[in-house]
């Protein structure tokens, strides 16, 4: 039986808030999500070094967790479409907005330069 680890994200506007779960899928209908975490602080003097990380994941479940948070429409501040999937989504984005336009004005307004 193969186990699929995956993340999935949804925006929550009346929290204002990214809700995130970590789910074990089975493949057969069953599925383990993970408790909710509550996270602690702690002081740390100037230069002094830290221990633990707050969170250790690995990087196929990291690019699984950058992809539901994008999925949910969570963006980057600085965004510079860097890689050829970035690309590929701003491509599609603006394919539907000019099939959008063009069904509902019946073309494409030309642009000025």
């Amino acid at each position: 039986m193969s186990v699929n680890f995956k993340w999935l994200a949804q925006t929550t506007i009346y929290r204002d808030s990214v809700d995130l779960l970590a789910v074990l899928d089975y493949g057969n209908g069953e599925r383990h999500v993970a408790k909710a975490v509550s996270f602690t602080v702690e002081r740390h003097e100037p230069n002094s070094i830290y221990g633990e990380p707050t969170l250790a994941i690995s990087p196929q479940s990291a690019r699984s967790l950058m992809q539901a948070l994008w999925d949910a429409g969570i963006r980057p501040t600085d965004a510079n479409l860097s890689s050829p999937a970035e690309v590929v989504a701003l491509k599609n984005h603006i394919k539907f907005a000019e099939d959008v336009t063009v069904a509902l004005l019946g073309r494409v307004p030309e642009t000025r330069g």
